[in-house]
């Protein structure tokens, strides 16, 4: 089994390089979506896909498209898959299928958690509108590139015959300017047929030269924006990350909290002549929050419940303002 890296740090031609956490699409979980009938799906740990919003949203998502009945031929679009991977066990497969009357779907698998407001949605019917991400990987910088290993094979046109198609690889990079958080940089690039594995890597292009990074969310979809055909099928594995040589910090950034030790095991701790009233988060690799308290000027933050690893953290203002961020390494 390949060695999975919470947080990979080397130089590599001037860049720093780490992986997503399962990056290597090793470990999975697995539950149920819908009430009728029952549908069986899958996701990599630290991941999400369509599939993982059903599990999130209880009865599900798709049958809020329907009026007075309930869809009777939805498809998970999510698989692990253990016979064709780039390296390891498992690999991440991605299916575009169409989802009873409401047509051709792709397969997602994305780092960040989709989320549905169901009252805009019943209002708005706009799908798009009603979904908000959250999550992802926190960084401490801007990132390069993203990378990924991936074979793709697209689906039949109506005909039966193989159709036009790609997968579909976007990049962004988030940062709070003036207190928002916003996206700084981008990139979407297509998938396109192979038969054998390939490295695709997705260049980072930033609006700005000013405003740092401290999100990344990473979105495969076995189809792009238009002509999704059915069956069109993605595989992903060893994802992968640089950061930029002298990766820009957010320009209001000042690092005058001590917080040590670093590596810690039990108790963290947080000091600042100037604490009184900020706020103190602590992120594990796949953006979910472990540890909060505001602060007052020296605080002990118990951490002995958490895994070894890497783990960010930001501290706030009284306003809301990320003043500081950084990284502190957990080693019991």
């Amino acid at each position: 089994m390949k060695k999975i890296y919470l947080l990979l740090f080397a130089l590599v031609a001037g860049c720093t390089a780490f992986a997503q956490s399962n990056a290597g699409m090793e470990t999975w979980r697995s539950g149920n979506s819908g009430t009728g009938p029952i549908v069986a799906i899958h996701a990599p740990d630290q991941w999400f896909g369509f599939d993982s919003l059903v599990i999130a949203e209880e009865e599900g998502l798709l049958p809020l498209f329907f009026a007075g009945y309930m869809p009777t031929n939805l498809h998970a679009q999510l698989f692990q898959e253990t016979s064709i991977v780039h390296s390891g066990t498992s690999s991440a497969k991605i299916v575009t299928l169409k989802q009873d009357t409401i047509g051709m779907f792709a397969g997602i698998l994305s780092n960040a958690k989709a989320n549905l407001n169901t009252t805009e949605l019943i209002a708005t019917m706009n799908l798009g509108q009603s979904l908000t991400l959250t999550g992802g990987t926190p960084v401490t910088g801007r990132i390069a590139s993203v990378s990924a290993w991936v074979r793709y094979t697209p689906g039949k046109d109506s005909t039966g015959a193989t159709g036009i198609d790609s997968g579909t690889f976007v990049v962004t990079v988030y940062s709070q300017v003036s207190g928002v958080d916003s996206a700084v940089g981008t990139v979407t690039m297509k998938i396109g047929p192979t038969a054998t594995w390939r490295q695709v890597t997705a260049p980072v292009v930033y609006a700005d030269s000013v405003d740092g990074a401290d999100t990344v969310r990473i979105q495969f979809a076995s189809s792009g924006q238009i002509g999704a055909l059915d069956s069109s099928t993605l595989y992903v594995d060893d994802v992968s990350m640089t950061y930029l040589p002298n990766a820009v910090k957010n320009v209001n950034l000042q690092n005058d909290v001590k917080v040590y030790p670093n590596p810690a095991s039990g108790i963290l701790y947080v000091e600042g002549a100037d604490n009184a009233g900020a706020n103190f988060r602590l992120y594990a690799m796949n953006g979910q929050l472990v540890a909060n308290k505001t602060l007052t000027s020296k605080d002990a933050i118990d951490i002995s419940n958490l895994s070894d690893g890497v783990y960010f953290y930001t501290i706030s203002d009284v306003n809301g303002n990320t003043t500081q961020r950084g990284k502190v390494s957990v080693l019991k």
